[in-house]
């Protein structure tokens, strides 16, 4: 087909008598970009006014109808990468869908500008001992400001529609701090907030408590992993032995040992006593443990006697440190044989499982090790100062040899937690922090998340199983920039003060100066005059990230005129099902009793291309501004426009991880250009057209009627696609709706619209299928590609509005006959096979006759009506003539020959019967004044 459109295109250029005579498209609409892409759609935006669409749509949308889609805050602490792309063109498409169904939209960006990830970047390493809180505050909160703006021009430059200059919020905010501070003592107020001592994750290298969505998994940790002896006190009942018994136990980190209070067993499991080959004594382990011990020790084992795990309840034993020190054995499941010894060291302050079994039997929880990570004074001279992973390590490897209760030491490589952010080891460290009670909301979340709907549909069974894995999240931090957790402590009961009067008192202070105040004011000025403020200390924890964002529905949603605090939708990444997602559903259902959204789109991660993680050090990473600018090589690196991202994000299956690359993209703008050509030819062949010009369906010829059922059916599709979310699919349906109408509808009619006489029914019925699929093509594309739909505006001789402005089209197109939507398919897969038999010639240039069947032949009838020898059939075919004969065995048969017609000087289509003689058909539309 690419031969015949050359071929079409050759013949109308060339000069002759009868050019001025034929119309042929007129549009100032560039078929290409070119090198200027970034320019071009940049003053797209200007002239088509992108900045002003989101209010244009507040003071001019009345409808009822609202739709709220409430944007998570992504962090200030950096340039945007690929991942914020494929978020915020999502959301993006997502609003301008709903605003061309009339939708009221709202939606207001946000960053969450608070937390260590802008502490690390704005501050330098060796500055943090060196500034105060304050100097810490400001630098952060000033690099934050320079890379929100930094991140607001990118989402700009993509095309997001927002009042970025007036509605955006940002974590740092008085307003949004007093709120925030507010939603806070409600959730502590009704018992959802709490202070306790607890284990939780503590990272040494950033000096503060983690989440558990702030780690990360070193598959390649290597830990100084021992096997190490408690001498037992007690005897055994019914076992009688000259030699010491000593209880093997296995530890991947020696350094928690200082903080044993017991051990642990289990009374379904099988014990043994055991000689060993190489070292002396008896050794007590369980029976189905010894065979992977062997294998990692090298050691040989002799079972002298077994025994039922319940004879060791009570049990005491010998610290293997510390000589002085005993400990008790007690029963838990947490013992089994699946790796160790079968029986389990207990260090309540460095471990969640510990610290329970602590709890239940009233053991000590008090740390041996300091917030950096350095074992305490008063432990062992030899161990105080040290740091826990690397020197403590060996100085209690050391103290355990001294003692003869080092049974082996070995390196063991394991997954084992890391800060997200310092890439550091982190520990379980028992301290006072403040917690939201997940356990006691769960009930309520799980209710609450039942009758939402997620894309895709698994959404909230993982909601559900996250909810499961946590028992309660802790929300205090150890940094400099937050919000500050707004309790004082009695200094000599530590009783804490927090109630309705404090609470306010701070939030009328932060309305006015910020939080900032809670570092630089005194505390009579932080305090209500009814305290005396000499008794109390403010607390130095601050908010944790997760719960700034998580209030966020609460902060944002209710300065919204839609009178709701529920969004109709969240979209983010899969990472957030145990993030911003359950955040805001923890904090919502206890503040609110309902989750927060109604609907939740979730999706994958950006990769490369061939599926790895993008990394610095690979060299892998993507920027989506060299992708949609240009890079400062542009033969390297040129610009493929804010569309072709767009179009990247919208063809992908987003809810599994996506690839990107430079090959990627240039395929996305490849597909944007296809849309782009087939625009072109419907805008230069209406330039003479308007509404007045329209033929109805029923009017139109019987090839127009088809098509427009097709686009009926195409109109069909894209709208239940867009309603369900797949934007790929709209993608999919769009270029293979254009492949078809490009190759086969245009080529058949360009004939008639070029050549035919200009107020024909002829050309006027087709002009008005390509009225009516330019716009339903706009604005079917609209959400994804609004530079390109735009820019029709300002060429569109038809309609200058703006798609967005103009509303989504009606499914009014009147159903068009079954027999002729049969008679058409057929005979374009006749045509199919015509093409076949005269590959790489022209079709003009031949006569057909189709033998067919009875069937066929009565399927085609209506196609082979006409004047002359110009049908419906023949103009399908695009030959000079075609003759249908009935009576075949077979559905049809093909035969091809040249014509013996000549060529109309005028349409080079093959009609008259002699050389130089104009056709009928061009001689009636040169003599209706076709030039005037």
């Amino acid at each position: 087909m690419r031969t015949h459109w050359y071929l079409v295109r050759r013949c109308y250029s060339v000069k002759s008598i009868y050019s001025s005579t034929v119309l042929v498209p007129k549009t100032k609409f560039p078929v290409k970009i070119g090198k200027k892409t970034n320019e071009h759609e940049i003053e797209i935006q200007n002239v088509c006014d992108f900045s002003g669409l989101y209010k244009w749509q507040h003071l001019n949308n009345t409808s009822d109808k609202q739709f709220i889609l409430h944007d998570g805050p992504p962090y200030a602490n950096g340039d945007v990468h690929v991942g914020h792309a494929l978020n915020k063109i999502l959301k993006d498409i997502t609003n301008r869908y709903k605003l061309l169904r009339g939708y009221q939209v709202h939606y207001k960006p946000g960053w969450d500008c608070h937390g260590l990830p802008i502490e690390i970047k704005a501050i330098k390493a060796n500055e943090f001992k060196t500034l105060n809180t304050s100097e810490i505050r400001k630098k952060s909160k000033s690099f934050a400001e320079e890379t929100i703006e930094i991140q607001k021009r990118a989402f700009q430059r993509w095309g997001v529609m927002a009042d970025w200059g007036n509605s955006c919020y940002y974590t740092y905010d008085k307003d949004y701090q007093a709120k925030e501070l507010n939603s806070f003592y409600k959730l502590y107020e009704r018992g959802f907030v709490y202070r306790a001592l607890k284990p939780v994750y503590w990272s040494p290298s950033s000096g503060t408590a983690l989440a558990e969505s702030e780690l990360v998994y070193n598959d390649n940790h290597i830990s100084r992993s021992v096997y190490v002896t408690f001498p037992l006190l007690s005897k055994l009942p019914e076992l009688s032995f000259d030699d010491v018994i000593k209880v093997l136990v296995w530890t991947t980190q020696p350094w928690t040992l200082p903080a044993n209070q017991t051990l642990c067993f289990s009374p379904n499991i099988k014990y043994c006593i055991a000689s060993c080959t190489h070292a002396s004594g008896l050794y007590l382990l369980a029976v189905d443990c010894i065979e992977a011990i062997t294998r990692r020790t090298g050691e040989k084992f002799n079972i002298l006697q077994t025994f039922d795990g319940s004879c060791l309840e009570g049990m005491i034993c010998r610290h293997p440190m510390y000589l002085e020190r005993t400990v008790r054995m007690i029963s838990s499941d947490i013992a089994n044989t699946s790796k160790g010894t079968g029986v389990v060291h207990i260090a309540p302050a460095h471990g969640t499982d510990d610290f329970g079994i602590g709890q239940k039997h009233n053991l000590s929880t008090e740390s041996s090790v300091n917030s950096d990570g350095e074992f305490m004074a008063g432990i062992a001279p030899n161990l105080e100062g040290k740091f826990i992973f690397t020197s403590g390590n060996e100085a209690v490897v050391e103290m355990l040899k001294e003692e003869m209760n080092l049974f082996h030491e070995h390196d063991y490589k394991h997954s084992y937690p890391y800060d997200w952010r310092t890439k550091q080891p982190i520990f379980v460290h028992t301290s006072n922090q403040w917690f939201v009670d997940t356990a006691m909301l769960a009930n309520k979340a799980e209710a609450a998340i039942s009758g939402i709907t997620t894309y895709p549909d698994n959404g909230v069974s993982s909601m559900l199983n996250r909810l499961q894995l946590r028992s309660y999240w802790c929300i205090s931090r150890q940094r400099a920039w937050g919000l500050p957790i707004p309790v004082f402590y009695h200094k000599e009961s530590d009783e804490l003060l927090l109630n309705e009067s404090t609470i306010q008192h701070l939030v009328s202070l932060v309305l006015k100066h910020g939080a900032d105040i809670w570092w630089e004011g005194s505390n009579s000025e932080l305090l209500s005059p009814k305290y005396n403020a000499d008794e109390y200390e403010r607390g130095s924890d601050i908010l944790d990230i997760w719960f700034d964002s998580g209030v966020s529905w609460d902060c944002v949603l209710r300065d919204n005129k839609n009178r709701t605090t529920q969004a109709d939708f969240y979209i983010e990444g899969k990472d957030q099902y145990g993030g911003w997602f359950q955040s805001s559903l923890l904090t919502s259902v206890g503040l609110q009793g309902v989750a927060p959204y109604k609907n939740l789109m979730v999706h994958g991660f950006v990769l490369d291309e061939k599926g790895q993680k993008m990394s610095k050090s690979i060299g892998n990473v993507v920027d989506p501004m060299v992708l949609t600018n240009g890079g400062k090589n542009p033969q390297r690196d040129p610009a493929y426009g804010a569309d072709a991202l767009r179009w990247w994000v919208a063809e992908s299956n987003v809810h599994q991880d996506i690839h990107i690359s430079a090959t990627i993209i240039k395929s996305a703008a490849e597909s944007v250009q296809k849309i782009r050509n087939s625009v072109r030819f419907m805008l230069g062949n209406l330039n003479e057209f308007d509404e007045t010009n329209i033929v109805q369906t029923p009017a139109m010829l019987i090839l127009d009627q088809y098509f427009m059922d097709v686009l009926r059916t195409y109109k069909r599709e894209v709208t239940a696609a867009y309603e369900v979310y797949d934007y790929s699919l709209v993608t999919r349906l769009t270029l293979k709706f254009i492949k078809k109408f490009s190759n086969i509808y245009f080529t058949i009619v360009k004939d008639r619209l070029y050549c035919d006489e200009k107020e024909s029914l002829r050309k006027r019925s087709c002009q008005s299928v390509l009225y009516f699929t330019l716009d339903a093509l706009l604005k079917s594309v609209a959400p994804i590609l609004p530079h390109l739909v735009e820019e029709t505006t300002l060429y569109n001789p038809t309609n200058n509005q703006s798609v967005f402005k103009s509303g989504w089209y009606t499914d009014d197109i009147t159903d068009v006959n079954i027999d002729i939507i049969n008679a058409v398919e057929t005979a374009l897969n006749i045509r199919d096979d015509f093409n076949l038999a005269i590959v790489g010639k022209q079709p003009t240039t031949y006569d057909v006759t189709l033998t067919t069947d009875d069937n066929i032949f009565k399927t085609l009838k209506r196609l082979t009506e006409g004047e002359g020898n110009e049908t419906t059939l023949s103009e399908i075919l695009t030959c000079a003539e075609c003759t249908v004969v009935g009576g075949g065995d077979t559905p049809w048969v093909v035969d091809v020959k040249t014509t013996t017609m000549c060529k109309c000087p005028r349409c080079r289509r093959y009609k008259v019967t002699s050389s130089g003689q104009v056709c009928d058909r061009c001689m009636e539309a040169m003599t209706d004044g076709w030039n005037e």
